[in-house]
């Protein structure tokens, strides 16, 4: 996105050291919720969704690693996603989204 842009939705491209903390906490409750040990990467982003109907933010959870990477979407910016929801969206679906059958 472009700066002008960013400034119109009220978003920087300065480091928002809230945000971190909250992607770092998220990050732990994923390893807690599947297990996973300090080895594993997980990253957690906070991300634009351009397709139609998504809200203007989402997160992004992503594991990777053990053979093979799983990610999952929270339709929501980092800042409203609750413990709970980060819980029951993992563990519903711990294979994450878009796994082949």
């Amino acid at each position: 996105m472009n700066e002008a842009l960013n400034r119109l939705l009220g978003r920087s491209n300065r480091p928002d050291p809230a945000r971190a903390d909250r992607a770092g906490e998220i990050a732990e409750l994923a390893r807690a919720a599947l297990g996973l040990d300090r080895e594993t990467a997980v990253t957690v982003q906070e991300l634009a969704c351009a397709e139609p109907g998504c809200p203007p933010i989402e997160t992004k959870i992503a594991v990777l690693g053990e053979g093979a990477s799983r990610r999952w979407t929270i339709h929501a910016p980092l800042s409203e996603v609750d413990d709970a929801t980060i819980r029951q969206t993992l563990t519903s679906n711990p294979d994450g989204e878009n796994t082949p059958q």
